[in-house]
């Protein structure tokens, strides 16, 4: 079966649609044959070819009202409030937005029998420091930060329901993602137009290192993993390349493609609190599902996205 049949004629709903992975999933699935439904507090819609509602999803009321209307076959829930600040004013909301909406698509679903599958947004922030080990789905997570503990405690109530209740949902946890729409003050998209700009680069000296993943390899991956069909409820998925490399070394990698001229000054900036210096996560269980071994070439992806920035 292909993604084609997998969404043929199938109602799908996107929370945070606007957002930089919510268009770029809008846009691969406008190639299928299947209604896309976007929610988010803009009130502008950003994409094309889709039916949107203006929501706030923490208006459980208004929230019900719009998902019984729709009847989506599968949700993606990507609405988020995504910073890795160590800032401890933003944890109600953050309770409010990332914990407490799951409970209520929870009660609003529980028993529709039109509900597929429930797609909850993990991140791989959330496993903290392993000290080089690979993060694995089955760790203790060490959160950080209260976007990492938050979705930590969203991640463990979807287990919950998937386990207990055989509520059909699961949770993917991305690499760090880069690509089309991602905010100008990410760290790839600063660091591509001051490049491009040939400006001096202040940095750290860059020897943290990260799971980089291009959003469309993610979401490509994304879909597999749906249209495998073979997941088990309440579990978590790991979706990155398998592959760290460190911040300078993915700089320099950057430089080269643009043929920058960029003075780039490590050292000049301190690491952040808490900073995880080894960041590594392991695809085994995706690739055990998918029966295939993943192998992204890094240089490609970026490339790939270079040719349309």
């Amino acid at each position: 079966m292909d993604k084609q049949n997998s969404f043929n004629n199938k109602k799908i709903l996107i929370t945070g649609s606007n957002g930089f992975v919510g268009r770029n999933l809008v846009e691969k699935l406008s190639e299928y044959n299947c209604e896309i439904y976007g929610l988010g507090v803009e009130t502008i819609n950003k994409n094309q070819g889709i039916n949107y509602y203006k929501c706030d999803i923490t208006d459980a009321s208004k929230l019900k009202e719009i998902v019984l209307d729709i009847k989506p076959n599968y949700i993606f829930n990507l609405a988020a409030i995504v910073t890795a600040a160590r800032d401890y004013s933003l944890t109600e909301k953050m309770i409010d937005l990332h914990l407490k909406t799951l409970y209520d698509f929870y009660e609003i679903l529980k028993g529709k029998e039109f509900l597929d599958l429930f797609i909850n947004f993990g991140s791989t922030e959330e496993y903290g420091d392993y000290s080089g080990e690979a993060f694995k789905e089955d760790f203790f997570e060490k959160s950080n930060s209260p976007y990492a503990a938050t979705k930590t405690a969203a991640v463990h109530l979807a287990y919950m329901f998937g386990h207990n209740e055989q509520f059909p949902i699961i949770t993917v946890r991305p690499g760090v993602l880069f690509g089309k729409y991602q905010d100008d003050n990410k760290f790839v998209q600063y660091v591509i137009s001051e490049l491009k700009k040939d400006n001096t680069l202040e940095m750290t000296a860059g020897e943290q290192t990260r799971d980089f993943i291009y959003v469309l390899t993610f979401i490509d991956l994304l879909l597999d993993l749906i249209e495998s069909n073979n997941y088990n409820y309440g579990e978590i998925y790991n979706i990155a390349s398998g592959k760290s490399l460190s911040l300078k070394e993915f700089v320099l990698i950057l430089k080269e493609i643009l043929n920058s001229t960029s003075e780039i000054k490590f050292g000049t900036l301190k690491y952040r609190e808490n900073e995880i210096m080894q960041f590594n996560v392991s695809i085994d269980k995706l690739e055990n599902i998918l029966n295939k071994e993943i192998d992204i070439s890094l240089k490609e992806d970026i490339k790939k996205y270079l040719n349309i920035f």
